[in-house]
């Protein structure tokens, strides 16, 4: 039996990127699929593409949010009025590979609640194209939760579109995305993995995500760092196994210091309110991904951020140019013995 794949599309001013995303989606190999196309007020053409694909394929359906109500609650909405067995959010600037349900329908057995699957990141700055793994492999192919294997955590992702999860499981979990405008799926990837009870990994690389787009939320993310400090506050108050807690806490620990420091360099933080920030939330005692860990000790020791950046400089410079670094020492003991 071909079980029904519902595909939620939130859509927001997209029109350059729309028609790559559904033909994407109705050209795909496996053909049992309902297509939401949720319209979140776009102010484009957007509207206009979704009638034009949706009079040439009967599966797509259209929704119109009554006011803009941003990425998570749009999401929300499509998942509402879903129909299939499973739950795909797409986002409508992305596109997949024509083979991806085909593919996840092999791994969607009874018993599990969710595949998280690969992707290509496509910098739309750079130009350069990368594919995205996993930081370890222990995992792959078999049914874990983040009990049994709390490690799996590192595997699994905030994403939400890398993700394929089975209805009833996000029913009977009540899981709906927050109302932030930003980093909305933060806090869905936390308690997703804390109520699943099988979930299986793939390598398999079936989607192409668009980095660095203007207009994205993502390049807007610095100014809703208050969307991360809400997170880690509950992360921080989960009462859990100490194993599972801590390999979450890493996880959000981590997504806290770089997105402040993504706030600081666009001026939305100073140094002294993110020092404040590390300071109230981040548990030294448990915090163990090395260099974020290590970039949040200097913070907290460095007063000013002039001695902090002369810090990274240094390690940067030491890490990624050893050339460079032993040419620079180099010279400067030519000059010494000069002079």
């Amino acid at each position: 039996m071909m079980p029904l794949i519902s595909v939620i599309i939130p859509v927001y001013n997209v029109e350059k990127y729309l028609r790559g995303c559904l033909d994407s989606v109705i050209n795909q190999t496996y053909k049992n699929l309902e297509i939401i196309c949720v319209n979140d007020c776009s102010t484009d053409s957007s509207p206009e593409i979704l009638e034009e694909y949706a009079k040439k394929d009967r599966r797509i359906t259209i929704k119109k949010n009554p006011k803009n109500i941003g990425l998570g609650l749009t999401r929300n909405e499509g998942i509402k009025i879903a129909s299939g067995e499973y739950i795909h959010c797409l986002d409508s600037d992305d596109w997949l590979e024509l083979d991806a349900y085909e593919i996840l329908v092999k791994y969607l057995d009874n018993d599990v609640d969710a595949v998280r699957f690969t992707y290509t990141s496509h910098d739309e700055i750079t130009e350069k194209k990368e594919y995205i793994g996993y930081c370890i492999t222990d995992f792959l192919y078999k049914k874990v939760n983040i009990y049994n294997a709390p490690e799996c955590f590192k595997m699994w992702k905030s994403s939400a579109w890398i993700k394929i999860y089975k209805k009833d499981f996000i029913l009977k979990n009540n899981l709906w995305y927050n109302d932030y405008r930003c980093l909305e799926d933060i806090e869905y990837a936390m308690r997703s993995a804390l109520a699943a009870k099988n979930i299986i990994f793939i390598k398999e690389n079936l989607l192409n995500y668009r980095a660095n787009r203007n207009g994205s939320l993502l390049t807007k993310r610095a100014h809703y760092i208050d969307n991360v400090i809400k997170d880690t506050k509950w992360a921080n108050s989960l009462d859990i196994d100490k194993e599972v807690k801590a390999e979450i806490l890493d996880y959000i620990y981590e997504l806290l210091v770089m997105n402040c420091l993504d706030a600081y360099y666009v001026n939305v933080l100073k140094y002294k309110q993110m020092r404040k920030i590390f300071k109230e939330n981040i548990d030294m005692d448990v915090f163990s991904v090395p260099l974020a860990r290590k970039l949040t000790e200097k913070v907290l020791s460095y007063s000013s951020f002039k001695f902090f950046l002369s810090y990274c400089a240094r390690r940067f410079i030491r890490e990624h140019f050893p050339e460079l670094t032993k040419k620079y020492f180099a010279i400067k003991k030519k000059l010494l013995q000069t002079n």
